[in-house]
């Protein structure tokens, strides 16, 4: 287990064990599943008269990039609502966002006396039209007077407790994704495969038949040679065209590939992606050194193929 992994394992702990919100084996096994960056949460509660609304979108980045849109009355929550993505949604682009029903948690009251006062002023100054000098009132400094609600002392908890169901909400979501890209990894991976195998099998029929050609070539020359020195060019030239380090280094980047899709490690993205240049390097290597039409176009589909890979590993975490 990697130092990263058992991080997040002692982070995760401490969370199930403030908030309980999940089952504490469960919550492991939660950490290991292969997980996208895609992912959608969303809850709500009522404290009172007021309803808060909690949402939260990811999508896929290099990094984390984490913006959190708050009413002024929770600003302060920013730095610690950050931490709690980064501790637990890792990476992505990640949108958390807190909404309540009563702007900037307040109440409008009207002023009695100050309104009383305005009229009675406003009476003895000149005539007004009954129907219009309420809502002239209404407009001037101090008609209408705001009082805060008061924050119960949970509340923070509260919201708190709330952003955390969210989380568990888009990690699952991201769980689901995350389980439907590794197969289409396992069977774009398996395809691959069976185009090299292909290659694999070709390469050794060309290699056998290029080398057959030459010989023939060589004894229909009807002059005298140097056999040694043939014999030391002609396996140079073999070997120019022989793809089989290419091969077993290829196989080695393929199950590597599938052990870290199967592995425990919680990030897995970005090792994807290396793994892939990697088999990259190795399909254009045989491109380039094979000149045979049926290897070719293996090499082509085994390039589609990664293509399809790397885009897919791209949405990995």
């Amino acid at each position: 287990m990697d130092q990263f992994t058992f991080k997040i394992i002692v982070a995760h702990k401490f969370r199930l064990e403030i908030f309980g919100l999940e089952n504490y084996k469960n919550s492991f096994i939660t950490l290991y599943m292969l997980q996208s960056m895609t992912g959608f949460g969303s809850a709500s509660f009522k404290i009172d008269e007021l309803e808060i609304e909690i949402e939260i979108k990811t999508l896929n980045s290099k990094y984390l990039d984490s913006k959190v849109l708050l009413p002024n009355a929770i600003s302060g929550y920013e730095l610690e609502l950050n931490k709690l993505l980064k501790d637990y949604l890792i990476r992505g682009k990640v949108d958390l966002r807190i909404k309540f029903s009563d702007i900037a948690n307040e109440s409008v009251k009207f002023n009695k006396e100050v309104i009383s006062k305005y009229i009675n002023e406003l009476k003895e100054v000149s005539e007004f039209d009954e129907s219009q000098l309420l809502k002239n009132v209404l407009s001037l400094p101090n008609s209408i007077k705001k009082e805060e609600n008061k924050i119960e002392d949970n509340f923070k908890r509260r919201i708190f407790e709330c952003v955390n169901k969210v989380i568990d909400q888009v990690i699952k979501f991201r769980e689901i994704e995350g389980s439907n890209t590794k197969k289409d990894l396992l069977d774009n991976l398996e395809k691959l495969d069976s185009f090299k195998v292909n290659v694999e099998s070709f390469s050794k029929d060309h290699r056998a038949q290029v080398e057959e050609d030459l010989k023939s070539k060589i004894d229909n020359l009807n002059v005298e040679l140097d056999y040694g020195r043939v014999e030391q060019e002609l396996f140079y030239y073999l070997e120019k065209i022989d793809v089989n380090e290419e091969i077993v280094r290829l196989n080695s980047h393929l199950k590597f590939f599938s052990d870290v899709l199967n592995n425990n490690e919680v990030e897995k993205g970005k090792k994807l992606g290396f793994i892939c240049q990697e088999i990259g390097r190795e399909i254009n290597t045989i491109g380039s050194k094979a000149n045979n039409s049926s290897i070719q176009s293996n090499v082509v589909e085994m390039k589609t193929l990664l293509e399809k890979l790397k885009e897919q590993s791209l949405n990995i975490l």
